[in-house]
Order: C-alpha cells, then structure tokens, then sequence
C-alpha cells in the first residue's frame, strides 16, 4: 500500500510505525498520523522533503502523549515494540528515531527538544533503561 505513495511521501510507513511505539496502540498511531498529516496539510512554509519528514516526526512527537499508556497496549504487538513503548521520552523517541536511522543526530536533538551534545548520555541511559526493562 505504501508503495504506490508518491516518492516524496513514502516516509509515511516510518512515521506510522514511529507512532505505534509512542502510543502503543496501531488505531491511535493512525490518528496520530491523519492528525499530523491535517497539521501538515495547513503549512505553507515547508520546503523540501527532507524538511517535511523531519517536522512531520517533530510533530508527531510534540503531539504524541509523553507517558507510556497506563491501560493495557494492543496485544497484538512485538514484545520488542512494547518495551520501547514503555520508556520514558525524550529517551524513547530518540532512541527510536535514531536505530531508525532516518535523520543524523543533530536533527533527532532537535526533534525531540534536546542540545546535540546531551544525546549520548540520553541514548545510554534509555539503552540501559531497554536493556533493564522486564518483559510485559
């Protein structure tokens, strides 16, 4: 299904799967997704793809609930998915976006509101948080 998107919009997939980790759920990273796409649709000042992916996952960022979910997640998820899920942000989106390898680490910084210098120590302390985290 994706694939038949326009070239400039194929990071959709990426951005929707970004979304199931910071909800937890597959139907709310869709209308996290439709909601940032109706943000998007308002914007006249953005240039590029490039610049468009990247306030596309800075929005689905800010608009995302920065807590991990306290009822239960969808079942239907990866065991890996949900641990990711359950880690505190900015660590989470950072650590995610960067193992995504979509953006180089000064653009992750600023997604997620942190200074490019502070993002090493984030990523050891929320790979450590991974690693630590028992299974759901």
């Amino acid at each position: 299904m994706m694939t038949h998107l326009p070239k400039e919009w194929r990071f959709l997939s990426d951005a929707w799967s970004y979304a199931v980790i910071l909800t937890g759920s597959q139907q709310i990273a869709t209308e996290l997704v439709t909601s940032t796409l109706r943000v998007l649709a308002d914007r006249h000042d953005i240039l590029g793809n490039k610049h468009r992916r990247r306030v596309f996952f800075a929005t689905l960022f800010r608009e995302s609930p920065k807590a991990p979910r306290v009822d239960l997640p969808e079942s239907n998820l990866s065991d890996d998915i949900l641990k990711l899920h359950n880690l505190p942000e900015p660590g989470r989106s950072a650590l995610t976006l960067c193992h995504m390898g979509l953006f180089p680490i000064d653009q992750i910084a600023d997604i997620v509101g942190k200074h490019e210098k502070d993002l090493p120590e984030l990523l050891v302390a929320t790979r450590a948080a991974l690693t630590a985290t028992p299974k759901p």
